[in-house]
């Protein structure tokens, strides 16, 4: 993104437009939460462990942004999806009951009130599992396709990557919603290849996200 495009998309008359129309498009998520398993899934909650665990707060992804990260996107039932950070699952519920994900879906959320939102829904679907806990403690090795929306501080991040790639020993596909945050990290690292890379702001003439944010597929290979 160039400078001029940059200063213009941080224009307060921009930023004040974008963050109303942003609010228009949660609103339509939230119906098509319902729509998919009934209750709402939108709505940020702040983390309880920031300091300590390094967790950031459960924010959804927007509809139209995994529409684009998962277009074109094939999976077989052999297929283990786990989102690290799921907070109420909208991610899960988008790839069991919009995509049709016929493998494993699994969310590990360490927020225990708002793991139990999502298990409410996921009882509707017999692949779907919801996890409370600490994802640092979880097995990770079945893993083959993982989703992570930012559910760590950078330092944390790279613990988290460590302890995946120690218990790793196949290729994964790794999706990673608001990249700008630490990608950075796994790029030039052993193991990865980054797919792609886009930045995903409006939808249909309407914002996503009330400034540009990075989405990435990368692959993982245990070296």
């Amino acid at each position: 993104m160039n400078k001029l495009k940059r200063k213009f998309i941080n224009s307060k008359p921009v930023r004040a437009f974008n963050s109303r129309a942003k609010r228009i498009c949660q609103a339509a998520d939230i119906l098509h939460d319902k729509k998919l398993v009934g209750m709402s899934l939108g709505s940020y909650v702040p983390s309880e462990h920031r300091e300590d665990m390094g967790a950031t707060g459960s924010e959804s992804t927007p509809y139209a942004a995994l529409r684009r990260m998962m277009k074109d996107e094939h999976f077989t039932e052999n297929d283990v999806f786990a989102d690290i950070g799921c907070g109420k699952g909208r991610v899960l519920a988008y790839m069991a009951a919009e995509y049709g994900f016929k493998g494993k879906v699994r969310g590990v959320e360490l927020n225990e009130n708002v793991a139990k939102t999502a298990s409410d829904w996921a009882m509707q679907f017999d692949n779907v599992e919801i996890i409370a806990g600490d994802a640092f403690r979880q097995d990770l090795s079945d893993i083959t396709v993982m989703y992570l929306g930012r559910p760590f501080e950078t330092e944390f991040f790279k613990e988290f990557i460590d302890k995946f790639e120690s218990e790793i020993h196949h290729p994964v596909t790794v999706f990673y919603w608001v990249d700008q945050q630490s990608g950075f990290y796994l790029k030039d690292r052993p193991g990865w290849k980054r797919e792609k890379r886009l930045l995903i702001y409006y939808n249909k003439g309407l914002p996503v996200a009330t400034v540009p944010q990075g989405f990435s597929k990368w692959t993982y290979t245990p070296q």
